[in-house]
This record gives structure tokens, C-alpha cells and sequence, in this order.
């Protein structure tokens, strides 16, 4: 009897302790990066990505490539040399360090990439959450979506490049006007769900 008296004892009563989470706090990105880092494959695949983003500035940098100049276009001695110490990957049909032109083209196709992504990203975001919360807008975007998406991405953006024209920013161009489409409905869908939840319903009933 007097060992489990020493193992049990009554606690006080306290409104501020009884009020107290005694559990960690949960954090959201905080789990995510946790899962994140716990896989050897994604941990591969962003150390790639960072490499060859870095490397894909820095080297055009450090050789001052331009791809715009060819200093060596009258100089057939130096077109289509083959690996060297030199030219690691030889070079072109105007004596260009093919080395140079693959980090060059890199960059250029990386920096697309991420300013297409991010113009898609924020305009689908923003679209998507103004459809999914009006109903008057729903039914005109959504036969908007379903007559853009009838016609493939690759498609729709090779059209829309060959309006356009050549170049860096008349490639992001066809590439958002219309990419951005996608991410809005997969919004659109997801700010319904939320929206017409029961708990959402009740506050309306209540008036708030």
C-alpha cells in the first residue's frame, strides 16, 4: 500500500494547465519537409535540378559564351572538331565549344521553364479561386476549359509559337496564355469542396 501511494498522488485542479496543450505543436511545412527529406530519391533529384541550374549560369559566365557571336565562323579549321581536352564535347558548325552551347541552351530552357511555371502557377491560383467561389463565372469558364483542353498542350503552344514567332518571350507566351487553364480547374475543384462543406453551410445558415 505505501508503494503505490508513493506512485500515485492527487493533482490539483488548474484552469490554465487544464486549458494547456501538453502535445507538440504540428506544423504543415514542417511535416512536409520531414517527408520530403526522408526519401533518397527526392533528395537526388533536387540535388540534380540545383546542380544543373547552377552550373547552367555559372559556366556561360566563367567562358563568356555568347551565343549570339560566332568569333570563329570564318575559320573552318575549328568546325565539327571532334572531343578534346580542349572542347570537351568538340564542336559546331560555327566553331562554337559545344560544351558552352549544351550549358548555354540550359539555361536558357530552365529560365522558361521556371517563368512559364511560376505565370501558371499564379494566374491558375488566382483564376481557380475566383471560379470555384462564384457560380455565375462557373458555367463560362468551364465550357472555356472543356473547348481549350479538347486540344492538347504541345498542340495549342506549337500554334500559338507559330503566330507569335521565334523567341525567348514568345515562347512563354504560348506556353501561359493557356497553361494555366489546368491549375485553375484542379483550384476551381478544390475551393467547391471546401465551400459547400457542412460546416460552411451551418455558418451561412447562422448568417455569418
Amino acid at each position: 500500500m505505501a508503494k503505490t501511494a508513493e506512485r500515485f498522488a492527487f493533482a490539483t485542479f488548474d484552469v490554465l494547465e487544464s486549458e494547456r496543450i501538453a502535445g507538440p505543436r504540428y506544423s504543415y511545412w514542417k511535416s512536409v519537409f520531414q517527408t520530403f527529406f526522408k526519401r533518397k530519391t527526392a533528395i537526388f533529384w533536387l540535388a540534380l535540378l540545383l546542380s544543373l541550374t547552377l552550373m547552367s549560369f555559372i559556366q556561360p559566365l566563367v567562358s563568356g559564351y555568347d551565343p549570339a557571336v560566332a568569333p570563329n565562323i570564318n575559320t573552318p579549321s575549328t568546325w565539327y572538331q571532334k572531343p578534346s581536352a580542349e572542347h570537351w564535347f568538340g564542336t559546331d558548325d560555327r566553331g562554337n565549344d559545344l560544351w558552352d552551347v549544351v550549358w548555354s541552351g540550359t539555361r536558357m530552357s530552365l529560365s522558361i521553364a521556371f517563368i512559364a511555371a511560376a505565370i501558371n502557377i499564379g494566374v491558375g491560383i488566382l483564376v481557380g479561386a475566383v471560379w470555384g467561389y462564384s457560380k455565375r463565372l462557373d458555367p463560362i469558364l468551364l465550357a472555356v476549359y472543356n473547348v481549350v483542353s479538347n486540344v492538347p498542350y504541345i498542340l495549342r503552344s506549337m500554334m500559338l509559337m507559330y503566330i507569335f514567332g521565334r523567341g525567348f518571350w514568345q515562347m512563354i507566351l504560348a506556353m501561359t496564355i493557356t497553361g494555366w487553364l489546368s491549375i485553375a480547374f484542379f483550384i476551381r475543384t478544390q475551393v467547391m469542396i471546401i465551400r459547400d462543406r457542412e460546416y460552411n453551410l451551418a455558418s451561412r445558415c447562422l448568417g455569418t
